[in-house]
């Protein structure tokens, strides 16, 4: 086993100077399990005047009943033996609520919050391991999370909320969860065993107890082997830069963590998944300038700055009726264009995004025309039969603005519901000696 003063050297480079030396106070989220034990003995034994300096916050959220009240019990035995500042929360959840975890989060940051303002530090320490890690990265997986999700969880993150923000440092999380457990009984230190860890009707207790060991048969290394693919997605996203504003060298990461909690700031009873997450990474890259977010709320970028509002507030009625130049490109409103190409011969022509599409020859010499949706708009959909525009609307539930919604059509005949749907009538066959690629562009540089 690891010698407890050779972990320590090696936690002790991890930790900035001020706060080894006593300049900067520090608060402990201390649920009394192995992870922050561990982390409340490694504190104390590394810094300056820790009585003075750390703070230890305690939170009861009710979910295990008299087990949950031996967790508190136990804590503020260990404080008080050390003679460490502790302070304590009662937050009942409960065991019936949806998204237990996520709640807890919201419930320990705003603590955390209270509490850096209190003690004028914003320094957090939290005692998340190896484990915990490599299974976030596993379950971000699962659940689709997209390339950010493969970093797991991040040895020191900033979650910034006004003009405040909180530093999280967790110190033991290239410890594995054996290691810290072998470590708290060799230096006989007494910690809380949560009884719901065994429980596998949580996803991580399932994941944690029964699948991971399972393809450890074929791979004992293989939470190494995830940890290996989260440092590699890790390297490529610290390349990643942003070039403007108060955001301006920031590594991607730490711009769409400032911008989530900008955004939950704004709509605080939101809910953010990848596709969203994506959506800040295109218009911090710059490969988007508007960006339409859950809960009517555009992001869109004025020069330098990144702005929220609720567009159905600001939501106005467009009036468009406008020629296409063909081929070039044409002006529709404000961050809004198309651009049109002609194509001889076409073979094998492949619609890569619902923002292009191809028309055959019939059409494209007539004048093309882009205007508003109008009631009664019918659109050619399937062979011999017409559907009314509204219709193909309603049934698409990714569409928030369905009364600004451009129509394409030529001598009355609809070709476009731009965005949205073709008319069959006007698609492109390899017979056909000319097509016109039309192309609506958003937010064009």
């Amino acid at each position: 086993m690891l010698k407890i003063n050779d972990v320590y050297k090696k936690l002790i480079t991890e930790i900035p100077k001020k706060i080894l030396e006593g300049e900067s106070k520090v608060i402990l989220g201390f649920s009394g399990g192995p992870d922050s034990r561990l982390l409340l003995d490694f504190l104390i034994s590394s810094i300056k005047n820790p009585n003075k300096n750390i703070i230890a916050a305690h939170i009861n959220y009710k979910l295990r009943g008299k087990e949950s009240d031996n967790d508190e019990q136990l804590v503020t035995k260990v404080c008080k033996k050390a003679k460490i500042k502790l302070e304590k929360f009662i937050c009942p959840i409960s065991n019936n609520s949806n998204s237990i975890q996520e709640k807890a989060r919201s419930i320990r940051i705003k603590i955390f919050k209270e509490l850096s303002l209190k003690y004028k530090t914003n320094k957090i320490f939290l005692g998340h391991n190896f484990n915990d890690h490599t299974e976030t990265v596993l379950l971000n997986i699962i659940r689709g999370s997209g390339i950010r999700g493969l970093e797991g969880i991040n040895k020191h993150k900033i979650i910034n909320y006004g003009n405040n923000s909180l530093s999280i440092y967790r110190p033991l999380i290239n410890l594995e969860k054996k290691i810290i457990s072998d470590l708290c009984k060799y230096k006989k230190l007494e910690y809380a065993t949560d009884s719901s860890n065994r429980k596998n009707i949580y996803s991580r207790n399932l994941l944690r107890n029964k699948i991971i060991p399972e393809i450890e048969q074929i791979n004992p290394q293989f939470l190494k082997s995830v940890d290996s693919l989260s440092k590699i997605i890790k390297k490529r996203n610290s390349k990643k830069k942003i070039r403007f504003g108060k955001y301006k060298n920031l590594e991607i990461n730490t711009g769409i963590e400032i911008l989530s909690q900008e955004y939950k700031n704004y709509n605080p009873n939101s809910f953010l998944d990848r596709n969203h997450y994506q959506m800040f990474e295109n218009i911090l890259l710059e490969k988007s300038f508007s960006e339409n977010l859950p809960g009517k709320i555009r992001l869109f970028r004025n020069g330098d700055n990144l702005l929220f509002e609720n567009f159905l507030k600001n939501k106005r009625q467009f009036k468009l009726n406008k020629k296409i130049s063909i081929p070039g490109k044409t002006i529709l409103i404000e961050n809004l264009q198309i651009t049109t190409r002609l194509i001889n011969k076409p073979k094998k022509i492949k619609q890569t995004n619902k923002n292009l599409i191809y028309i055959n020859e019939k059409y494209y010499d007539e004048n093309l025309i882009i205007r508003m949706r109008n009631e009664g708009d019918k659109i050619h959909s399937i062979t011999n039969a017409y559907t009314r525009v509204k219709k193909i609307l309603s049934n698409n539930k990714n569409i928030q603005d369905k009364k600004n919604t451009f129509i394409l059509e030529s001598q009355g005949e609809i070709l476009w519901i731009v965005g949205i749907k073709q008319s069959i009538s006007s698609y492109v066959e390899d017979k056909n000696e000319k097509a016109l690629e039309i192309k609506l562009l958003k937010n064009p540089i």
